[in-house]
């Protein structure tokens, strides 16, 4: 169903949406008097001219997913008509688990169900104010090993989820696909968010080990996060993460 035209951000949200413009991101890296440095260092990196491609990988707690939905969800706020992408191996893993945190994400922050639409059919959300996140199915066909079904969209940026499970033809293609939609118009750089849990594939060779020995290219970016450096995470969590490590 189309949105009235008339529809506007609360004053709360619109709040939150400045500070983000201005890159104060405490209202989404702080709670309780706690602060999630690796996410605050995330969202910096994310939003400023330098960097293109983004790494944050680490074991399951880091708070990854949240990272990735707040940046499209204030991204996509704070610039109308701009196109994201997010991106997965099956795409019934987003609508099943990344969706359900991008709407925890929306409810915390006080972006409610009127503001944007979900489209079930062709996968989308779709904001009131005309930006939009497409949902994309990274599974390597055979018959489309070069991922030429993409090659002709145009993104703002966009954001490949467990990374560890995605074909690199499908991040190969898909960062020369960003910078193409407004990105001049606004200022602002293109960038593609990636997050993983540690595995040893093209992540490794293009991200990891350059950083280790000092020889990461300067328009990319790896941030590892450890679980128990999330202030946030249940501490039952931290404790049948290494139970099950230990097994």
């Amino acid at each position: 169903m189309a949105r009235s035209k008339d529809i506007s951000m609360p004053l709360s949200l619109a709040v939150k949406v400045e500070l983000f413009k201005r890159g104060c991101f405490d209202f989404i890296t702080c709670r309780d008097g706690l602060r999630h440095e690796k996410q605050g260092q995330a969202l910096s990196i994310l939003t400023d001219n330098d960097h293109v491609e983004v790494l944050y990988g680490g074991a399951a707690g880091g708070a990854k997913s949240w990272t990735g939905a707040a940046w499209l969800l204030f991204m996509s706020l704070a610039y109308p008509r701009t196109k994201w992408f997010i991106g997965r191996a099956e795409l019934k893993r987003i609508t099943q688990s990344t969706f359900i945190t991008f709407k925890k994400v929306c409810s915390m922050y006080g972006c409610s169900e009127v503001l944007y639409t979900f489209n079930g059919q062709l996968n989308f959300i779709q904001f009131f104010n005309g930006s939009r996140i497409d949902f994309l199915d990274l599974k390597y066909l055979p018959s489309d090993p070069l991922y030429e079904r993409y090659g002709s969209i145009e993104f703002t940026g966009g954001w490949i989820e467990e990374g560890g499970e995605v074909n690199f033809g499908a991040y190969d293609t898909l960062k020369t696909r960003i910078g193409r939609h407004l990105n001049l118009e606004y200022g602002i750089r293109r960038k593609i968010f990636i997050t993983c849990n540690p595995k040893k594939n093209w992540m490794y060779d293009i991200f990891y080990k350059p950083f280790i020995v000092g020889t990461l290219v300067e328009y990319r970016y790896y941030i590892a996060c450890l679980v128990q450096e999330n202030p946030f995470i249940d501490p039952d969590y931290i404790a049948v993460s290494y139970t099950h490590l230990t097994l």
